[in-house]
This record gives C-alpha cells, sequence and structure tokens, in this order.
C-alpha cells in the first residue's frame, strides 16, 4: 500500500484516523482513490465537511437522512479531494438513474463503502469508465465459492491450501463487482458473477475474461487489487475494444 501524504490526514494521538478525515490517497493506473474514514453513525455530517463539497452536492445530501446521507457526503468528500489531484475547478458528482456516480464531462468515477470507510475513484474519462469496490477483509464467507466462481476459477481456488482460500475469494468477488460498475454504462443490465473470468497475478493485476450472457463487447479491461490493512480495495478500467478480425 503506498503511504498517504505525510500531512493528511491528522491521526488521533492512539494512531487511528478521525471521522472525516482522509484516511489514503492512492494514484494508481486507473486513476485517482481517496478513503474517506467515517463516523459509523448516522448523525448529521458536520458544517464544515458540508462546506467542502459542490453546492449541488450539499443539496442532494440535504435530502437525504440516516446512514445514507453519511455515505453520500463521505464518498463526495472523497470525491473532491481526488479530483483535486486532476483539476483546480470543483465540480459536481450528482447520482446516474442507475444509482451510480454521474461524473461531470471528460471525467469517470465510482465510489464504494463500508460502515466505517468510504472510497472514491476519479479518473479521465477517455482512458475509460471506472469502477470501484471496498470490502472488509473479514468475515470469511468460503461458502460462497460456488455463487462467485466460475468452474475453472473454483478448479484453481481447491488447489490452493485452505488457509489461503479466503483472501483470493474475497479478491475475485471485489474484482467482480468492480468489472461490473464499470461495464454498466455498456451493457446497462444486471451481470452475473459467471460472466466474468478471473486469473489474479501475483502483482495485483487481474486477467480478465467476460463471457456476457447477451454477447455484448468486446471490452477492453484492466482490473486490480490491493490490500489496506483491514480492507480490500478494487478497480477496473473498460473502453470498447476493437472487433477481432478473421
Amino acid at each position: 500500500m503506498s503511504s498517504p501524504p505525510k500531512n493528511e490526514p491528522r491521526p488521533s494521538d492512539d494512531g487511528t484516523v478521525l471521522p472525516w478525515q482522509q484516511q489514503f490517497q492512492l494514484a494508481i493506473p486507473h486513476g485517482i482513490a481517496v478513503g474517506i474514514a467515517l463516523p459509523g453513525g448516522d448523525a448529521a455530517p458536520p458544517a464544515e465537511v458540508l462546506q467542502r463539497l459542490h453546492p449541488k452536492e450539499r443539496a442532494t445530501c440535504g435530502e437525504l437522512e440516516g446512514l445514507r446521507r453519511v455515505q453520500w457526503a463521505g464518498g463526495r468528500l472523497a470525491l473532491q479531494l481526488a479530483l483535486k489531484r486532476l483539476r483546480s475547478r470543483r465540480v459536481p458528482f450528482l447520482r446516474s438513474e442507475a444509482g451510480g456516480v454521474d461524473a461531470p464531462q471528460g471525467l469517470s468515477a465510482s465510489v464504494s463503502h463500508k460502515r466505517d470507510l468510504v472510497v472514491g475513484l476519479v479518473g479521465q474519462a477517455s482512458a475509460g469508465t471506472l469502477g470501484v469496490d471496498l470490502e472488509n477483509r473479514l468475515p470469511e464467507r468460503n461458502h460462497l465459492a460456488p455463487r462467485i466462481l466460475t468452474d475453472a476459477e473454483r478448479e484453481r481456488w481447491e488447489a490452493i491450501p485452505p488457509e489461503r482460500r479466503w483472501p483470493v475469494l474475497l479478491a475475485h468477488f471485489s474484482v467482480k463487482e468492480s468489472i461490473y460498475k464499470a461495464i454498466h454504462p455498456f451493457v446497462q443490465r444486471y451481470v452475473g458473477f459467471h460472466e466474468a473470468e478471473l486469473v489474479l497475478r501475483p502483482n495485483g493485476r487481474a486477467e480478465v475474461t467476460m463471457h456476457l450472457s447477451q454477447g455484448e463487447g468486446p471490452f477492453e479491461i484492466e482490473a486490480s487489487f490491493t490490500w489496506l490493512d483491514d480492507h480490500l480495495l478494487t478497480t477496473a478500467r473498460i473502453r470498447p475494444g476493437a472487433p477481432s478480425s478473421g
């Protein structure tokens, strides 16, 4: 994991990151990823957090309640901090009809959140559409393997030592979630877990082969995974590919 800038964030005396503070900032091949620590409850975001959002984002936040409001504010704060690495002018990241991020022109963006942490990913739209996923490392749920893995993936998975199986299964699950977010603008439908097949590499990259049930594509797909202490961060970038000749 790359280290965040030394001046950001400022941890508490016991080394933990305070709510609404930046937990990490990573410049990765697919864009800029920023993690924001969430407070763990559903209290309204403080005024100083809301002031860091675009006015249109604040307006949407005011229409939400409880945990959804917290996640929206944290996610948009993460996107705005990521945007600062790409542009100087603040622009709004609103909500698409499908429930994802409606990024401003020229940008692609994605958000994922857990109870204690939210991550926003921003990149140039010319490079492709983006998907990001954040997962807790624990608890282990190996019983989900048949739902997540294709036959070929499961054969490889069952060949590894039992103590290594859960991280590998979680990486498959999360990378596929990122892929589905990135591919949705092109296919506009639910994509099942068995429609993507992965080979995970030690360098944190995933080789991806799509088996889309409705024959969409072809697509050029890049996917990566990074372990961040108690979380797994995965990203995907997708753009239309050239049809094969012959």
